[in-house]
């Protein structure tokens, strides 16, 4: 007897992200490609090939190269791909790894789509004649999660390295012009993603197949990040709220060589639409593609915990906030500095929220369903809103501040945690997470004072977004995980640094995006 499924809850679940939407999810085997001897290759492969010139050289065993330099990834003709996660068995595609990243410490995550339909109607009719589709549907998705060390940050295409603005990348059109592909993986109820995941294909059902087919992905494409905020509050874990607006979502049965969500932004055409389908309309994998078929398929990596046990870091604390508002509040003393010495009399800090709004518009043109590009509507504001316990009030007037233009610095540090000692929080070498909004201003400062409770402050601070070769004003994120010192880790985004189809600047050595 069939058994039908009764629910769906998080511990059957792992979202993960790609890099890009262009169809190039694989990258070279271990060894093939390395930057000045460090770790493997990023390069983004097309897969199957997507012409003669991606098949010089052999097949998969003997991995051919494009023109550009990448290596190929699967071939027609190539056992495709099964499960091989560590790369060890050379005769199947998914030995080149993917290049598709699980998100860390995800709370939530909602996604839905809205299409938006234009009723025909005429004389002498009353109800509608067709419901048509004049602009591009809606795809959401908004999901949050604990903040850690940056990780997550960069994944969505932020720089954290805290020396670059952070949104250089979101501001620049040939790393954000595709957007970022995002995949929601469900095992079987009662199964754990993380390792259920890997032992599901090990198992077999009663007929001896694999139950690799027991699980589904459903996949968004085209997404670009339009809100990204992170709250931080006493007696609550730092989180961060993404949102996402895509131009496509499906789903897929198994989660190895799957078309991919996204569509092409020149004329709204799927990026990959690599096999036929059979006498029942349902797609036939393992077999050549169709005369038409796109290229350009995924395939998810094992889900990971990424915690190593107790000398792991699984979460943040708010202990281990140190906030700096560089006393520039107006009428209250306000902390500064980024050790935990604040002013005598200053308030005490309950929460801080820092809010980007990345408000983007959808450029559109005759001929094609969906736009072109989501291009961020500039200028960008940066809000940091902080609430406090009023302590001692400082000499000020609002007039003054009519006549000020001085521009200060603003932002919050959080370290890793430690046991409880009498040093102070100021040791930069264990500092988790660090925001600054450079180039602030005092925006409001509202008191409350009611009978029962404390009285209290809200401060809002502001700051536009400039560009990359604006030093003075932005957002600036840096996170632990830049410093790792690996090729990936040093808080460029993926897309920066040759993943996704990048490839070596002949002249310079240095990969396109990126330099020391």
């Amino acid at each position: 007897m069939a058994v039908h499924r009764n629910r769906v809850i998080y511990q059957s679940e792992a979202l993960f992200i790609s890099p890009d939407a262009t169809g190039y999810h694989y990258t070279g085997a271990s060894g093939l490609e390395t930057i000045a001897g460090v770790g493997d290759g990023p390069f983004g492969l097309m897969t199957p090939a997507t012409g003669a010139d991606q098949t010089i050289g052999g097949g998969v065993a003997s991995p051919a190269k494009n023109n550009n330099g990448q290596s190929v990834g699967w071939q027609e003709g190539d056992s495709w791909p099964e499960w091989n996660a560590t790369g060890e068995d050379s005769t199947y595609a998914k030995s080149h790894g993917t290049i598709i990243k699980q998100l860390k410490r995800i709370q939530s995550a909602n996604y839905g789509f809205t299409i938006n339909r234009q009723d025909i109607n005429q004389f002498g009719h009353a109800s509608r004649l067709d419901a048509v589709i004049v602009e591009s549907p809606t795809v959401n998705l908004d999901f949050s999660y604990y903040l850690l060390d940056g990780y997550n940050e960069r994944m969505i295409e932020f720089v954290t390295n805290g020396i670059t603005n952070t949104l250089s990348g979101s501001l620049t059109p040939e790393l954000y012009q595709a957007g970022n592909n995002f995949f929601i993986l469900t095992t079987p109820e009662s199964r754990d993603a993380v390792a259920g995941d890997v032992s599901l294909h090990d198992e077999q059902d009663w007929k001896g197949k694999s139950k690799e087919e027991t699980k589904s992905v459903i996949s968004l494409g085209n997404g670009y990040v339009t809100d990204y905020s992170v709250d931080i509050a006493v007696g609550a874990i730092p989180t961060v709220n993404v949102t996402i607006e895509g131009m496509n979502i499906k789903a897929d049965i198994g989660t190895t060589g799957n078309d991919l969500p996204a569509v092409d932004m020149k004329d709204g055409s799927k990026i990959s639409s690599a096999w036929g389908t059979g006498v029942d309309g349902a797609i036939v994998k393992g077999k050549s593609r169709g005369a038409d078929g796109c290229t350009g398929l995924f395939s998810l990596p094992p889900a990971d915990k990424f915690f190593d046990g107790c000398g792991d870091v699984a979460a943040l604390r708010p202990g281990d906030v140190v906030v700096d508002l560089s006393n520039k509040s107006l009428l209250s003393q306000s902390v500064s500095g980024n050790a935990n010495k604040p002013i005598v009399g200053s308030a005490h800090v309950q929460s801080v929220n820092m809010s980007l709004p990345l408000a983007r518009t959808s450029l559109q043109r005759l001929g094609s369903t969906f736009g072109f590009s989501k291009a961020i509507d500039l200028p960008m504001t940066a809000t940091f809103s902080v609430s406090a316990l009023v302590s001692d009030l400082k000499e000020g007037d609002m007039l003054d501040l009519l006549c000020d233009c001085e521009e200060f610095d603003v932002g919050v540090t959080i370290f890793n945690p430690e046991c409880n000692d009498c040093t102070v929080k100021s040791d930069e070498s264990n500092i988790a997470m660090r925001y600054t909004l450079k180039g602030a201003r005092l925006e409001s400062e509202n008191f409350s004072s009611t009978i029962g409770d404390n009285k209290t402050v809200d401060l809002v601070f502001s700051t536009q977004v400039g560009s990359s070769d604006d030093q003075k004003n932005g957002l600036y994120i840096s996170g632990s995980e830049a410093a790792k010192g690996s090729f990936e880790g040093r808080g460029l985004p993926p897309a920066w640094t040759g993943i996704g189809g990048q490839t070596l600047d002949a002249a310079s050595g240095f990969l396109f995006g990126y330099r020391p």
